[in-house]
């Protein structure tokens, strides 16, 4: 099972509010709020900026991830149910890993404690960080992971907040399941062609039993 990062295992929307106002800050452009901030957050990089300021400069990209990096340390926090939920999935003999569309994950999950909760951890810098990968939803990140692990992609899920992360499980041959902790409802997830809508990580384990059983698992709003 492979997870996205922000707002899937971690509320991760007041660090980057933060990370861009001070870039806001040193380059003169307006602050932003966090209702702006959770209107991108699914974004890469150079879209998410420009949906905030209109514009996106390579150095402005540069100035951000200097600032976020700040309020990393104190303001990203897992969600309550991750940890519990990821121990029991582990339990459950599942590999777990994050496909996300930061450059690197692992800096960041490493500060939050969320990395050993994880097989593996890709982001836009690839699994050895030196790698370049397409943004989602390109599905090379989650075929990287199945070619890693040996996982055939009928044997596997990923789990996002968003409508990218749906499109990216249905662009590498996955079961796509949304999350409604981001801008999207269940009822949006299924219309578009997640496998799965779910308000809480908690959920996940009954899904995988019901699945092993052959049995169908209720869907939640």
């Amino acid at each position: 099972m492979i997870f996205d990062h922000d707002m899937t295992i971690a509320d991760t929307s007041y660090a980057i509010m933060e990370g861009f106002n001070l870039m806001a800050d040193a380059v003169g452009l307006p602050r932003t709020t966090h209702d702006r901030v959770m209107a991108c957050i699914a974004l890469p990089l150079p879209e998410f900026c420009a949906g905030l300021f209109g514009d996106y400069r390579p150095e402005w990209g540069d100035l951000f991830q200097e600032k976020a990096a700040l309020g990393e340390r104190t303001l990203i926090h897992p969600f309550p149910d991750t940890v519990p939920t990821m121990r029991r999935l582990r339990e459950m003999g599942l590999i777990l890993a994050v496909a996300s569309n930061r450059e690197d994950p692992r800096p960041v999950m490493e500060r939050s404690g969320l990395a050993p909760c994880f097989d593996a951890m890709v982001g836009a810098w690839g699994l050895d960080g030196k790698t370049r990968l397409p943004y989602k939803p390109d599905p090379t990140m989650l075929n990287v992971l199945l070619e890693h692990f040996n996982v055939p992609p009928e044997q596997a899920a990923y789990v996002g907040d968003a409508d990218s992360d749906i499109a990216t499980a249905r662009a590498a041959g996955m079961r796509g399941i949304g999350i409604t902790q981001g801008n999207f409802t269940a009822e949006q997830f299924m219309a578009m062609g997640a496998w799965r809508a779910i308000r809480s990580l908690s959920e996940l384990p009954a899904i995988v039993e019901a699945e092993e059983r052959g049995a169908p698992a209720s869907n939640h709003e």
